[in-house]
This record gives structure tokens, C-alpha cells and sequence, in this order.
């Protein structure tokens, strides 16, 4: 008789490796991240992963497809937010990412950036998705604007999804001197141009 699989458990175990793959290839790279570094750390059983994913490539795009899940849900949670001003929520947006790269001591960074750096332009398959992912979130973003005028944040020249691109270009760059630097200054320079903050 065929033994049936455990629905409950095979999925914990997915969600693990998941969640240890996001951890290590967010603080190391994909490349610099092997099948048994995760295996080790999650607790699944060495030979296991085959079970759970075709290859390395298929569990680093299903890595970010986890990763992209958790932006979304969280961009989605603070920009609907529909008891704050539509500028007061994307600050938040912002805000919130940039105190969680502080509280990671700048050395993890953002996957989508990290991946779009390292990949984008040798593998077709994460160039597609990441393409994907950065109109998504950016799509999230534009819903906000299209709530506020855009002379709030100094992009009235611009249409709605160009802001948001923008915004999230710039956001980038950021990101990449953040890890340079080790440093919030260029998170902290990009809210106080974007949200006029004082120091």
C-alpha cells in the first residue's frame, strides 16, 4: 500500500526551508548558499530537498516568491490603510523598512535588490520574476499616489506609476549605499528629500 504523505508536515518542512533559504541567501547571496547549508540549519533531513523543490534555481525563485509575499502583504497592509492620509502611509511604508534594515545591522538588505544585482542579467528565470516583483510592489505604491496629489512629495511632474517607480529606484539606490556605509544616512536622506523630514 502506498504511504500517504503527511499534508501538515510537508508543509512545515517547505515553509522551513524556506524560511532558512530567505535568511541565508538575504545575508550571504544565492550563489554562496548551498543545498546543504539549508538543509542543515532547517533540520530536514539530508536528502530531503528533492522532495520539496526540482533544483537550486526552483527553490531560490520560490525563496523569492516567499520574500515578495511578505512586501506585498505588508505594502498592502499600510498603504490601504484607510484611517491615516495617503501620504502618512507611504511615509509609514518607508519608515517601517527602513527601522527593520536598522534592526538587521545594514548586512541583510533587500532580496529583490540583492537578486536583481546578482542575477537579473545572467538568469532569465529570476529576471522575469524579479521584473515581475518590482511592478507589483510598485503597483502597491501607485494605488497610494493616485489618493494624494503628488506635489506632497514633490513628484507632480510625474504620473502615478512613473512616482512610484521612481520612488522605488531611489529607494534601491538607497539601499545599496545603506550596505556600503553601513549606515541609515541614505534611508534617512531619501525620507527627509521625499517627507521634508527635520533632523
Amino acid at each position: 500500500m502506498a504511504r500517504v504523505r503527511n499534508e501538515k508536515n510537508y508543509d512545515n518542512a517547505r515553509a522551513d526551508l524556506l524560511t532558512v533559504g530567505l535568511r541565508l541567501i538575504r545575508s550571504q547571496s544565492f550563489k554562496a548558499v548551498g543545498i546543504n547549508d539549508v538543509l542543515k540549519e532547517s533540520g530536514v533531513p539530508r536528502g530531503s530537498f528533492y522532495h520539496y523543490f526540482e533544483s537550486k534555481e526552483a527553490f531560490g525563485l520560490e525563496v523569492a516568491k516567499f520574500y515578495h509575499a511578505q512586501q506585498i502583504g505588508l505594502a498592502q497592509e499600510i498603504l490601504s490603510n484607510s484611517s491615516q492620509s495617503p501620504v502618512i502611509r507611504l511615509e509609514e511604508f518607508f519608515a517601517t523598512a527602513c527601522n527593520d534594515y536598522i534592526e538587521r545591522g545594514f548586512v541583510d538588505g533587500c532580496l529583490m535588490c540583492n537578486l536583481s544585482t546578482e542575477l537579473a542579467d545572467t538568469n532569465q528565470a529570476f529576471q522575469k520574476l524579479l521584473s515581475t516583483q518590482w511592478a507589483e510592489l510598485a503597483g502597491e505604491i501607485s494605488q497610494c499616489l493616485a489618493q494624494m496629489d503628488l506635489s506632497e512629495v514633490g513628484l507632480q511632474n510625474l504620473s502615478n506609476d512613473e512616482a512610484a517607480d521612481w520612488l522605488l529606484n531611489t529607494w534601491s539606490g538607497a539601499l545599496t549605499r545603506m550596505k556600503a556605509e553601513q549606515s541609515p544616512a541614505p534611508l534617512r536622506l531619501f525620507q527627509k528629500t521625499i517627507f521634508n523630514i527635520k533632523d
